[in-house]
């Protein structure tokens, strides 16, 4: 076997052509054989081959890792239902990394990066060969892939640190040459300039899809969601400037599409045609009293007496909400052949099948922390501010004696919250499921309120005051010629973009003739310091994108930023982390057999099934 798994990469290639997926754009009849001389000759074998790429990211192997690496070992997660019989999800939870463990093994982002390499290469080829095939359809399918190879290589990075680069097509065995490995940084900062050179070569819309479940605006690469990555990016790579540029570019964007699509409706409900689909109207802008802006467009979580609209629409339904940037489309049994099926959510996650025994309903191997678990049940308010808070009750579906609490999010296809009338709760949770074996939800890589946070956390990591407040040299806040308050316009700003994303969540029974006063809302102070907005900038993110996948990588962004191990959590029977090179998983034994010029870490030493773990420490 080649390094990296090359011979498993190719053929996954071209196995991919055989497979049907979702919307217009994936319903293209494949070729009866495929080889060199038949194919890489008209605008269909590119369009395949592009399908084949996001194909490849909908593989079970693909999601696991997004969860396995960015969220299985924060403080969000414990082990579920029959956790310790999948040996290598447990060791995980226990920080018991070894080199055997399967999810240490990249092959399946690699695959998706040399496929990309292989597009970009031969587009330009197939271009000259079909006329129907443009030169601007070229640079827009090489941004498309553009944009998934880096966002796969900074996952790598971000789960290994430094990992092999490379930009090559490799199609065949004697393509295949060894690579050790590239410092992160030193990705990350490619990847920039990469995706910086191809942005304004892709569509910033695409025409309008008819399947229900599909749109491409957001289940394929635009331009908003090459803005998304690149401020990610700058955020890990400490470019806070860039970060707040690109995060702008979408937010205008967004708010450009609220006025054109939304704003005109009203009525709690209400439906608009938008792109040839019927979808809510319910998007509102969200604003603190002295944000100098409109406001952010959001989804409410209030809808028809009940609460819940903004989880139903952004994970539940069909996906594919408002604010979504990106997101891969999972699609239903009843869609027709060649349906994807989100298996790895419903594994890790659980599944809400019609007809499961009611003891093991919903459970997945991984469940959710004993510290959210008890955070309001405990009245402990170390995560949620106060009960109020929707985000506690789609999150998570609790059971009745407060013993257990399994992921919601990305598994219920919907959440209705009303008031409770018997419980140390004001509200209750039920839930609708999915009536067959199949699970449908999207997996989301970026959304709108994830665009407001990077912002508003690059904002105060460029605040020039300590506190929010300017002061005199005696202490007294500073004022201008006209006697009005002078306050740091970083932090201003941010506080205005948590304010919104908070506000929203928050479930107060408001209506425009009963409006209620909102006790719980988020409050900044004249002596507010930068790092007590950091705090809540950072608790903020954790509530919003619970079980996403981002919680393990926005802890080792903190570390980094500041040097330290401090974020990294202290779970009851995990190894300690006291070593950085632990942030980072091992290499795969396979890899570093495959691949003479890639060393293990010396942290994790030899450390494999056979040896003794403990002394590589």
């Amino acid at each position: 076997m080649k390094n990296y798994n090359i011979k498993s990469i190719l053929l996954a290639g071209i196995a991919c052509l055989t497979l049907a997926s979702c919307g217009d754009f994936l319903t293209i009849e494949p070729k009866n054989f495929v080889s060199e001389d038949n194919f890489w000759n008209e605008k269909t074998d590119i369009d395949q081959m592009v399908t084949g790429t996001y194909t490849k990211m909908q593989s079970a192997a693909f999601i696991q890792r997004l969860i396995m690496w960015g969220e299985t070992r924060s403080d969000n997660i414990t082990d579920g239902l029959n956790c310790q019989g999948q040996l290598d999800i447990y060791r995980t939870l226990q920080e018991q990394l070894l080199s055997t463990n399967q999810f240490a093994d990249w092959t399946s982002f690699y695959a998706v990066i040399n496929q990309c390499n292989i597009i970009i290469q031969r587009a330009p080829e197939v271009s000259e060969k079909d006329p129907v095939f443009t030169h601007s359809d070229v640079l827009a399918t090489q941004a498309e892939m553009t944009y998934l190879r880096a966002l796969s290589y900074f996952y790598l990075v971000r789960a290994f640190k430094d990992v092999p680069y490379y930009t090559y097509a490799i199609q065949s065995d004697e393509d295949v040459v060894p690579i050790a490995a590239t410092n992160g940084d030193e990705i990350v900062r490619n990847l920039i300039a990469d995706l910086e050179s191809v942005v304004s070569n892709a569509l910033k819309a695409y025409p309008k899809d008819d399947n229900e479940r599909y749109n491409s605006n957001c289940n394929r690469v635009t331009q908003n969601a090459i803005y998304a990555l690149l401020a990610d990016l700058c955020l890990w790579d400490n470019q806070y400037q860039k970060c707040i540029q690109y995060c702008q570019r979408v937010l205008d964007a967004k708010l450009q599409e609220y006025y054109d699509d939304y704003s005109y409706n009203s009525g709690d409900g209400a439906m608009v045609n938008v792109n040839g689909r019927s979808v809510s109207r319910n998007v509102q802008l969200f604003k603190w009293a002295d944000d100098d802006g409109v406001g952010y467009p959001l989804i409410p979580c209030y809808s028809e007496n009940t609460y819940g609209a903004d989880f139903n629409a952004i994970f539940g339904n069909n996906g594919n909400s408002f604010e979504s940037i990106f997101e891969l489309a999972f699609t239903k049994q009843s869609d027709g052949d060649g349906y994807v099926n989100n298996s790895a959510v419903a594994s890790l996650y659980g599944n809400y099948y019609s007809g499961t025994a009611a003891n093991s309903r919903g459970k997945g191997y991984l469940a959710a922390s004993d510290e959210l678990l008890n955070d309001l049940n405990n009245n402990l308010n170390r995560i949620f501010s106060h009960k109020n808070d929707c985000r506690y009750y789609t999150s998570m579906d609790i059971d009745e004696d407060y013993t257990f609490a399994y992921v919601a999010k990305g598994v219920v296809e919907q959440r209705t919250i009303q008031t409770a009338t018997s419980s140390n709760f004001p509200y209750a949770a039920s839930r609708s499921d999915m009536v067959a074996s199949y699970h449908t939800r999207n997996w989301i890589f970026y959304r709108l309120t994830d665009i407001m946070l990077m912002q508003a956390e690059a904002l105060i990591e460029l605040a020039s005051n300590d506190t929010y407040a300017i002061q005199n040299e005696d202490g007294s806040i500073a004022t201008d010629e006209e006697g009005n308050r002078l306050y740091d316009q970083n932090m201003k700003k941010a506080f205005g973009l948590i304010y919104a994303v908070n506000r929203r969540s928050i479930m107060t029974n408001t209506t425009a003739t009963n409006p209620v006063v909102n006790t719980n809302a988020l409050k900044i102070q004249a002596s507010t310091t930068k790092g007590e907005l950091r705090t809540m900038c950072q608790q903020e993110r954790r509530r919003e994108f619970l079980f996403e996948g981002k919680r393990w990588f926005d802890l080792l962004r903190y570390c980094r930023r500041e040097n330290t191990l401090s974020y990294i959590p202290s779970k009851k029977g995990a190894t300690k982390i006291v070593n950085t090179e632990a942030l980072y998983w091992p290499y795969f034994k396979n890899e570093l057999k495959n691949n003479p010029l890639l060393e293990q870490k010396p942290f994790y030493g030899n450390s494999d099934e056979e040896g003794n773990y403990s002394s590589t420490k």
